[in-house]
C-alpha cells in the first residue's frame, strides 16, 4: 500500500508515520509532502493508494528561504476539488485538528465533502495529540479500503 500524507506539522505527521508503521507496517510505502503545491504535485506525478490529508496546509513547503505563502484553511479541500477535475480517484481521509472552519463544522464539512467526492473521499476525523479516537477512525477507514 502506497500512501500519501500531506500535513505541515512535524509533530502530527510523525505520529500518524508511527501509527501506520506499527498498525499495518508500512513505513516504507509512505511518503509526507508539507504543503498544498507538493502535495499536488505529487498525486498528479505518482499512484498512491490512499492519500491522508490535513485541511489546513500552506501554499508552498516552508524552508530557511521560504516562509510557505499564505496558509488555505481549507487547502484538503482544494486538493479534493483538483483531484476531481484531473479524475484522480485516491481514497481521501482528512484529518485535520480543528473542529470547525469558518463557523463551520467539521460534521458538516464531512457530509458536504461526502456528498461532492463520493468517488475517493473517504470522510474526516478529528485529529487530538491526546486521544487514539483518531487512530482508531483512521484503521477502520483504511480497513475498508479495497485494496
Amino acid at each position: 500500500m502506497k500512501i500519501l500524507i500531506v500535513e505541515n506539522d512535524s509533530i502530527k505527521s510523525n505520529q500518524v508515520l508511527s501509527f501506520l508503521n506499527d498498525e499495518f507496517d508500512i513505513h516504507k510505502d509512505i511518503s509526507v509532502r508539507r504543503s498544498f503545491q507538493s502535495g499536488l504535485e505529487a498525486i498528479l506525478t505518482i499512484h498512491y493508494d490512499l492519500l491522508i490529508l490535513d485541511m489546513s496546509i500552506p501554499t508552498f513547503d516552508i524552508n530557511a528561504t521560504d516562509d510557505g505563502g499564505e496558509t488555505l484553511d481549507r487547502g484538503g479541500e482544494i486538493i479534493l476539488q483538483e483531484m476531481e477535475r484531473e479524475n484522480i480517484s485516491i481514497p481521501a481521509i482528512i484529518l485535520t485538528q480543528y473542529e470547525e472552519f469558518d463557523n463551520i463544522s467539521l460534521e458538516e464539512i464531512d457530509h458536504e465533502l461526502r456528498l461532492e467526492y463520493s468517488k475517493f473521499y473517504l470522510g474526516c476525523i478529528y485529529y487530538n495529540i491526546s486521544e487514539d479516537k483518531w487512530q482508531n477512525e483512521l484503521k477502520e477507514m483504511i480497513l475498508k479500503i479495497k485494496l
